[in-house]
């Protein structure tokens, strides 16, 4: 019977485990995630949305965690427009960002020029912009457009059910879309178009407001699990999963396997073979969906709708098996064929509009590519409202006019990228501006520009922007010490190769070198790439030096080496033993004057001992069980005072708790 009982006990642990091993799947960051643009290796932590860019308006986050906002309604007042890009932060009647907690995620998604966003901070979730647009307007009030928190189906974070801000992992935005991906894997969607709730559910005045956890088609229907992304469109989703598994779901989709049809669960998508998925991506021409893969090894799949050549492959057909683009032209000798060595796709995924299906691409020499639709110059092709075929490096500049500094040349190393529905933007290395190409109106080009005009060339003479992920400065950490300590920098750095980091005390990479940096003082310090790594050198990072919080022994590991408490009134010494003849003398206070102490020893001639015991004397205490947690001895084969804690004798002579 105990055999049974014992069985029964293990596979009930094993259950258990198995299932907090799922839970804690691990895939999420928090602040600024750089494993994205160009700088991209896992694909189970991809950030996809440090840029994002709807018709006409644009959301960034930043180095430090925050996000700003600009372009057509993306004043806190939902109509207004803000003409360059703005902190997402409560301030002033015309950017009145009224949210409590810290910000984790934004989306947005529009329709033609109308516009709706969300931010998600640890206090729960807020929309503001035009009612409709992102989620539905059975939700927010259609009374008002402002920045507000919204609760869904009585969750007053406007979260599914069992889902905290931050259990979410992504958050990913288009026409009437709204999808998360939580930490632990789960596949959440609110939408009121397309047919993409992923649970058989149909979209009417009841379900378009609440949340639906994606489920798959296998029998019995059981939740999709293990997700690390969800791209899509306004009609349909696409999952990858951390067993690099994909997954679609909703109006017209593929799965490499014969023609577009609605899915009301999520169906597996045969990967290429011999392909192991980085990125995925989704971009569509009315309903037509179209589907991009990137693998690891730099080669780019790409099915569905090509009615705008969005596929790549030199035809205007649907594709209803995976087709990789290809170069069907030389240009500036990049020769013809499959183009591959890619490390970033940006398809126009969060705007709704006919024919502005299109992607942008960068390879590993950061190189810009581009094609599809060029409605409203967005390509920076020739012809507006025309499709075209791979196109190198567009938007670029007259090769010819040197003249020029603030426009697209050949010899510019892009390091990211995003497609909007009107327009495209790129950040050029070691530059803290961003480039604009394409229509221009209602201060998209965040530049304080309201005219409405077009940009047929790449333009640079935009706001700051320092996006996170886009390689201005080594990878570092703050670090802490001890009061007594001094500060070793080469323990902040976090590159692959520390010799690549130099020091410095001001934010100029022309400032001197500091030399020592194996002891210094708390206060801030910078680093910069050198200039021997090749890297760029225009914005340093910034690290701070300081003392631990006193006090709080979970943050504090000096905490046992504080100086004692010698002052204040209360918790006075009683007890006390002196050879200085103080005791029984009414104008010295002693002992009480030694504050916090249970007994006062005193003498300057006399030294204190404790007992003196050696290892093995000591271990004879422990085994026989008469070791009590605080019981002190001086070891005198080690030659250090020891101190009984946690089941074992501790030598007390570093800065930590025993």
């Amino acid at each position: 019977m105990n055999n049974y009982i014992n069985t029964f006990f293990a596979v009930i642990l094993l259950l258990m485990v198995s299932s907090t091993a799922y839970k804690a799947q691990g895939y999420c960051t928090s602040g600024c995630n750089d494993n994205t643009f160009t700088n991209t290796t896992d694909a189970n932590t991809v950030e996809y949305d440090n840029l994002i860019s709807a018709f006409h308006a644009s959301i960034a986050k930043g180095k430090d965690g925050n996000f700003k906002i600009w372009g057509q309604n993306s004043a806190s007042s939902g109509a207004g427009d803000l003409g360059k890009p703005t902190l997402i932060v409560p301030g002033d009647a015309r950017v009145h960002f009224n949210y409590t907690g810290t910000p984790l995620k934004a989306a947005a998604g529009s329709q033609n020029s109308y516009h709706q966003f969300a931010l998600l901070t640890t206090d729960g979730l807020y929309t503001w912009g035009v009612n409709n647009i992102l989620i539905s307007d059975l939700i927010t009030d259609v009374v008002t457009q402002d920045f507000r928190k919204i609760a869904i189906d009585g969750k007053a974070d406007g979260l599914p059910a069992g889902v905290a801000p931050t259990d979410v992992k992504m958050m990913f935005g288009s026409y009437l879309t709204l999808a998360i991906v939580t930490c632990s894997g789960e596949a959440w969607v609110l939408s009121s178009t397309g047919a993409k709730n992923g649970d058989n559910t149909t979209q009417n005045n009841v379900d378009n407001k609440i949340w639906h956890r994606v489920k798959t088609d296998d029998v019995g229907h059981p939740n999709l699990e293990n997700v690390v992304a969800m791209r899509g469109t306004s009609n349909a989703l696409f999952a990858l999963t951390s067993t690099g598994k994909l997954y679609t779901w909703g109006t017209l989709t593929y799965n490499n396997s014969g023609t577009a049809t609605t899915r009301v669960y999520a169906t597996e998508v045969s990967v290429p073979s011999g392909a192991v998925p980085r990125m995925i991506g989704m971009t569509q021409n009315g309903t037509g969906q179209s589907y991009y893969l990137l693998a690891t090894d730099g080669k780019l799949y790409c099915m569905g709708d090509n009615s705008n050549k969005q596929l790549g492959d030199g035809t205007n057909v649907a594709k209803t098996v995976w087709v990789q683009p290809q170069k069907m032209v030389d240009q500036y000798g990049q020769g013809t064929g499959p183009l591959e060595n890619i490390v970033w796709i940006s398809p126009n995924e969060h705007s709704y509009q006919a024919d502005i299906a299109a992607i942008n691409v960068i390879t590993s020499n950061n190189k810009q590519w581009g094609w599809g639709s060029n409605k409203g110059f967005m390509l920076g092709a020739a012809n507006p409202n025309s499709f075209y075929n791979l196109i190198y490096m567009p938007g670029l500049g007259d090769p010819m006019d040197v003249t020029v500094t603030d426009d697209l040349d050949l010899t510019d190393e892009v390091i990211a990228v995003e497609t909007g529905g009107h327009s495209t933007m790129n950040i050029k290395k070691c530059s803290q501006s961003f480039g604009y190409v394409g229509h221009i109106t209602n201060g998209s080009m965040g530049n304080n520009n309201f005219n409405d005009e077009i940009y047929i060339d790449y333009n640079y003479s935009t706001d700051v922007l320092i996006v996170c992920g886009t390689d201005l400065g080594p990878k570092i950490q703050n670090l802490k010490i001890c009061t007594y300590q001094t500060a070793n920098l080469n323990n902040s750095i976090q590159e692959a190769i520390p010799s690549d980091v130099e020091w410095h005390a001001t934010n100029d990479a022309n400032s001197p070198v500091l030399s020592n940096i194996s002891a210094v003082a708390p206060g801030t310090y910078y680093a910069f790439f050198s200039v021997a790594s090749g890297k760029c050198r225009t914005v340093g990072s910034i690290v701070t030096v300081s003392h631990y919080v006193p006090d709080n022994q979970s943050v504090d590991p000096c905490i046992c080496f504080n100086d004692a408490v010698t002052g204040g009134a209360d918790h006075d010494t009683k007890l006390g033993i002196t050879l200085l003849k103080r005791a029984g003398k009414t104008d010295s206070n002693w002992p009480m004057a030694r504050k916090s102490g249970h007994i006062a020893l005193e003498s300057n001639t006399k030294g204190f001992v404790v007992t003196r015991l050696t290892t093995a004397q000591l271990d004879v205490i422990k085994n026989a069980g008469n070791a009590v947690e605080g019981m002190m001895s001086y070891d005198t084969t080690v030659n250090c005072m020891k101190i009984y804690s946690d089941g074992d004798w501790k030598c007390f002579n570093t800065p930590s708790c025993p």
